[in-house]
């Protein structure tokens, strides 16, 4: 199996720029054969979002930018980091 590790600069809070790279690299690991690209800790929000994880609205963003990353994993597996809401209502939401 061959995999892409994609290391890019990303930026907090800024969803199309992250995605943009994001779908830039994946393009490239196609090109180059790969079967899957690997990317860094929550480089969909850029890191370290800190307080903006209590924020309902940037989990959102990060939910819909996902979505935008996901039409492009379609010959290629993507492994990607984001935020995501905990489902269990006895604990912190993020």
């Amino acid at each position: 199996m061959k995999i892409a590790l994609a290391q890019q600069n990303y930026h907090i809070g800024n969803f199309e720029s992250n995605v943009n790279k994001i779908i830039d690299a994946i393009k490239l690991a196609k090109e180059a054969g790969a079967e899957l690209v690997v990317f860094s800790e929550l480089c969909i929000c850029g890191y370290p979002p800190r307080d903006f994880l209590e924020f309902s609205d940037f989990i959102n963003q990060s939910y819909a930018a996902i979505d935008v990353v996901r039409e492009h994993a379609d010959t290629i597996g993507v492994l990607i980091g984001a935020p995501a809401r905990n489902p269990d209502p006895r604990k912190r939401p993020f």
